[in-house]
């Protein structure tokens, strides 16, 4: 028998995510038993601040990381969307299983539609790839940054602190609240954040990448290459207004991979797409992302920088 320790973050939403992973690891290699290491990380602790204001991605990953490098966890299970750009030296990084539902979804106090909610109306989130896209829909809307796990945001709609705030439909699924979604973002609305709904595994022994092969989804992986790629090229984290999304369209290894990089007020929305095949992912998501920079994206990183 094989023993092996997962490491995740401590929100109930990471340790389901997590579960689904060992379960699936079970199914193929019955003879594996996995023990899970609760780890907190920096952007679960600071809580205080917005995104934007503390830092990148990394927030949500380093201490896991860490204790990969250390040896103190084997592996360890993240949402692929919280992941920068580059990978530490010595460990691989790998989505796993199918991506889940990749779009954003409304959760509202009175259970209104975005075109329905009042003038002005109050939405809580940290994201400034939703809050520029909600800009564009409906610049009366106010915003205020929410932190902290599914459940504290969702609380904040009940008790009516906010009007509405935006989740990924796949958390809400996953943690089974998916009957509070008021309504589904298409990818023209609202665009994904880089590799949303997809669940990734990070290990720094090579010796267990056969079991992490074994759950790899192939159109799930060309996907994430694209979109890291276009997300590494723009060195975008949680600082820029910035999405990306790409998805299989024929039956024939063709795909088609649509990049955005928008103002904060949702003023500006710069939008490309292209369409690829699978061996060339990561030079497509690299192709949209240096088109959209030519088009003025990098002004709009500038800006956003000097306001940090």
């Amino acid at each position: 028998m094989t023993r092996l320790v997962a490491g995740s973050r401590k929100s109930p939403l990471a340790m389901a995510q997590t579960r689904l992973v060992i379960e699936a690891l079970q199914q193929h290699f019955g003879e594996l038993q996995v023990d899970i290491e609760p780890i907190s990380t920096q952007g679960d602790e600071r809580l205080d601040v917005a995104l934007s204001k503390v830092g990148d991605k990394g927030l949500f990953v380093k201490e896991l990381e860490t204790a990969l490098l250390e040896g103190r966890i084997d592996f360890a299970i993240h949402s692929m969307k919280d992941m920068p750009g580059l990978t530490p030296e010595g460990l691989t990084l790998m989505s796993t299983g199918k991506r889940a539902n990749p779009f954003d979804a409304l959760v509202s106090h009175n259970g209104h539609r975005l075109e329905a909610l009042p003038p002005g109306a109050l939405i809580g989130t940290s994201s400034l790839r939703r809050q520029a896209f909600l800009s564009a829909i409906r610049p009366d809307l106010r915003f205020t940054v929410i932190r902290g796990n599914v459940q504290t945001r969702l609380a904040k709609v009940d008790d009516g602190q906010i009007d509405a705030t935006l989740l990924a439909a796949a958390g809400l699924q996953r943690l089974g609240l998916d009957t509070r979604i008021t309504h589904v973002f298409d990818a023209d609305t609202l665009t994904p954040a880089c590799c949303q709904g997809t669940l990734a595994v990070e290990f720094a022994n090579p010796a267990l990448a056969s079991y992490f092969h074994a759950l790899v989804h192939g159109p799930t992986e060309i996907c994430c290459k694209a979109e890291r790629a276009f997300l590494l090229t723009l060195e975008g984290g949680c600082q820029v207004p910035m999405a990306a999304f790409a998805q299989p369209i024929d039956e024939k290894g063709t795909y088609r991979l649509q990049g955005v990089v928008c103002s904060l007020d949702g003023s500006r929305i710069l939008r490309h797409e292209i369409d690829f095949e699978e061996e060339n992912a990561h030079l497509a998501g690299h192709q949209v992302a240096s088109i959209l920079l030519e088009q003025g994206a990098a002004d709009i990183i500038a800006h956003m920088a000097s306001r940090n």
